[in-house]
């Protein structure tokens, strides 16, 4: 599987949908891990093309980092 697919997985079942993000390697037992986003169509919206402001995952995680903080 590549990024962008959606995907179910074997602990879930098909009652939820994930995109594919990224992939890593586990340090400790050098599996191949997925990065996953869960896909829950009550949130799935549109937005014009020029709305849209580019950023990193990495910015992503580091916010919920900053607010875990506070």
């Amino acid at each position: 599987m590549k990024i962008g697919d959606i995907v179910t997985t074997k602990a879930y079942g098909k009652s939820l949908h994930f995109l594919i993000l990224g992939y890593f390697s586990d340090m400790l037992t050098g599996k191949t891990v997925a990065v996953l986003a869960l896909l829950d169509p009550a949130l799935i919206l549109t937005a014009p093309e020029d709305e849209l402001i580019a950023t990193e995952l990495s910015a992503l995680f580091a916010d919920q980092e900053d607010s875990m903080l506070h």
